[in-house]
């Protein structure tokens, strides 16, 4: 078995392959939306939020809206990223999401290239907002962040600017 992950996503479903998946010659370092043909919206992202996202999206039963995995950083994988991007023509906005605060996470290492990458449309973020800490300190405050996320970037009606999702 290789574990790439949290120990909270250990027994996900999702974070499970199955056996043919280990016969490629290497890992994915762009996981493309397979579920939503030709979205009108993108959700890129890494790690657990994905997965939360998609659980989000399947209880909305929201069909517009894709989400793209990001499983390398470094070297960015800018060649697969924009094949998955070109993959729904229809989608006018690509949004970065990070459960982490603005200030920390990958936000400020992707964005520039997911700019680029993106062409003309229009790219926005979600996170946490700036902070001294990774986290609250609060189950219930961490909770209610994570819930306002993820209604923020499957928000039927779209987004016309960056948020941040205050702390505390």
């Amino acid at each position: 078995m290789v574990v790439f992950t949290r120990k909270a996503m250990l027994r996900h479903p999702d974070a499970v392959s199955n056996l043919a998946e280990f016969t490629r010659d290497r890992f994915l370092n762009v996981v493309p939306e397979t579920e939503i043909e030709n979205a009108s919206r993108l959700l890129v992202c890494s790690g657990k939020i994905g997965h939360e996202l998609r659980l989000e999206r399947k209880a909305k039963k929201d069909t517009h809206t894709g989400i793209i995995f990001l499983d390398q950083m470094y070297p960015f994988p800018e060649v697969e990223l924009r094949t998955a991007i070109e993959a729904h023509p229809q989608a006018q906005q690509v949004i970065w999401v990070q459960e982490e605060p603005a200030n920390m996470g990958a936000m400020f290492f992707v964005m520039p290239r997911l700019r680029r990458v993106a062409g003309t449309r229009q790219v926005l973020s979600i996170k946490r907002s700036e902070s001294a800490s990774p986290a609250t300190g609060s189950r219930k405050a961490h909770e209610m962040e994570q819930k306002t996320i993820l209604e923020l970037a499957l928000s039927a009606r779209g987004l016309d600017h960056s948020v941040e999702v205050k702390q505390g």
